[in-house]
């Protein structure tokens, strides 16, 4: 496929492919030694503690194992070659601090991959000019930068359903044994990584069928049934044979995997009440995704440009019956329904939609930039149009120098706010702070008095948590440190739901409570750019509170 593309174009992908790993490379260990993100240290929690061959349970089911036991047996790979080098002493297991970087790593590699990827799939689907851009939009994506250097497991998804879609539209020109196996083998990765992923499956389904009735219009239609049943076995059978040999402890431990699929799905359906989803009551779906995740994700401007580039797609799908469109509309909607309508609605739900999101784009701005803009427009409207498309263009790169300035080139806000507490607070000073917040640790070592109210329990009638008692504490201490916005957030904006929360940070806010503000974490150009202006509430809280969050100092005023 590259081989028949002009010499230019490959160089203008190589070079693209380059600038997103430095994007995504760059700083991959960032905040060491403290490594905040929580997903990212149970991950890192499970691999470090598996011992090949004694004990490979990974004891942590929220993903599937082949993930977990690619980055420990990676390690174990690493730390032998540097034993055969140099002997070490210690366990040839990886480390909780290597299995950190290793999982990153990882990212990185596949969101790197998926530019070079969605050339390829731009182009098959339409022309060079759909690749290029989708390979452009890609290279520009926050949410690709992001995930990259998250330790997490949204990019292994988001890169193995893009292969997925590349996989079905070579078996829908073609069917072959071999096409029909890498699907299989394919969906079996996607579900070891990820259980969810099983919503992908009746697309290939619908190709394995199309494959049969369009393809062989001329055979008797016990024939055609026989072959898609098979098609459909064979389907079946590989992706469980790699699902059942890559997580055996689903079934060697049923009842821990049963006992986390149930606290996994309570937390997501809203069922089972837990402090870190606060912020999703009386949240709108698919309006909260358009709103609050997408315009961090992808930018507020390329996303006004998708909703009439995808109603635009769906008109040529109905008027053409173009089934590649359609498999791209299809992926992108079961992907997107799939997760939309849940009460959690993590930004990192609509990580694995954005290669879908980039590709309807392109095919459009394709359509209407190169298309017609050489055929029936007047002068004016071809210059709009390529106005518009230097916007888009400038947008992308404009939003994502200002994210990589502000997350990954400038200090971390949390060390940088101890550092300031250092020079500033008496190390015996007494201290409040909240729970369940890894950005309090970098302070841990500095001071010796340091109390953590639960301020998720304010609301919820917890004996241990009163305003009685919290009153007794704000008396004792000389300063109060909000690690993120994550609690103040929520609590700002739900007052009919948190109460009591909602006074007290109101009240901490106005200095009501008789403290003042003397640090808050510094927002400059780049940063106002990346948050639309508020880095605190515009977007859905976990677009920034693991990499970016806002730390906030007060101080009892005498």
């Amino acid at each position: 496929m590259l081989q028949r593309s002009p010499i230019r174009i490959i160089i203008f992908v190589v070079i693209l492919t380059c600038l997103a790993a430095f994007f995504h490379f760059y700083n991959l260990n960032w905040g060491a030694p403290f490594y905040f993100h929580p997903d990212e240290r149970n991950i890192a929690s499970s691999v470090s503690q598996l011992n090949f061959p004694k004990q490979m349970n990974p004891h942590f089911f929220a993903y599937g194992s082949l993930a977990i036991y690619t980055i420990y047996f990676t390690g174990l790979f690493i730390n032998m070659i540097g034993h055969f080098f140099t002997p070490l002493p210690l366990s040839l297991n990886p480390t909780f601090e290597q299995a950190i970087i290793i999982s990153r790593l990882y990212s990185a590699l596949f969101a790197t991959l998926l530019v070079p990827l969605l050339f390829s799939l731009g182009k098959k689907l339409k022309n060079d000019s759909v690749g290029v851009l989708a390979a452009f939009f890609a290279t520009t994506s926050t949410g690709f930068m992001q995930f990259a250097h998250f330790g997490t497991f949204e990019m292994w998804l988001t890169f193995f359903t893009t292969v997925l879609l590349g996989l079905s539209l070579v078996y829908k020109d073609k069917k072959t044994d071999l096409a029909l196996l890498l699907l299989g083998v394919v969906s079996g990765i996607l579900v070891s990584i990820k259980i969810s992923h099983l919503a992908i499956i009746p697309i290939i389904l619908f190709v394995i069928f199309f494959q049969e009735l369009y393809h062989h219009r001329d055979k008797h239609h016990l024939y055609k049934t026989a072959r898609t049943l098979r098609g459909f076995f064979l389907f079946f059978i590989i992706t469980f044979v790699i699902y059942c040999t890559t997580n055996p402890f689903v079934f060697i431990d049923p009842q821990a995997f049963r006992d986390s699929m149930k606290y996994e799905s309570g937390v997501v359906l809203g069922t089972l009440p837990v402090f870190y989803t606060g912020e999703f009551f009386h949240t709108i779906p698919v309006l909260f995704q358009f709103l609050h995740i997408y315009p961090f994700l992808i930018n507020p401007v390329l996303m006004m440009a998708f909703i009439p580039a995808f109603c635009s797609l769906i008109f040529t799908i109905i008027k053409y019956r173009h089934i590649s469109f359609l498999l791209l509309a299809s992926y992108f909607l079961l992907l997107f329904f799939s997760q939309a309508f849940f009460f959690a609605k993590w930004t990192r739900y609509m990580i694995p939609t954005l290669p879908f999101v980039y590709l309807i784009i392109a095919v459009i701005f394709s359509d209407v930039i190169v298309s017609k803009a050489k055929q029936s427009l007047t002068r004016l409207p071809r210059c709009l149009l390529l106005l518009a498309m230097i916007i888009v263009i400038f947008v992308n790169i404009l939003f994502t120098f200002s994210y990589f300035v502000t997350a990954f080139w400038e200090s971390d806000t949390r060390i940088a706010a101890s550092t300031f507490a250092k020079q500033t607070i008496p190390p015996e000073a007494p201290i409040l702070s909240e729970v369940y917040d890894l950005g309090i640790t970098p302070f841990n070592n500095s001071f010796s008095t340091m109390h953590l109210f639960q301020f998720y329990d304010l609301d919820n009638n917890s004996v241990e948590a009163t305003p009685d008692i919290l009153q007794a504490y704000l008396k004792r201490s000389d300063y109060i440190i909000l690690p993120s916005q994550r609690i103040l957030k929520t609590r700002l904006q739900n007052p009919t739901q948190f109460p009591k929360g909602n006074a007290f940070y109101h009240a901490l806010l106005s200095g009501k409570l008789g403290y003042k503000k003397i640090y808050e974490s510094p927002c400059d150009i780049f940063c106002k750019i990346t948050y639309l202006g508020n880095p605190t509430f515009s977007f859905e809280e976990t677009a920034n509170v693991f990499d970016r969050p806002t730390v906030m100092i007060f101080k009892k005023e005498d």
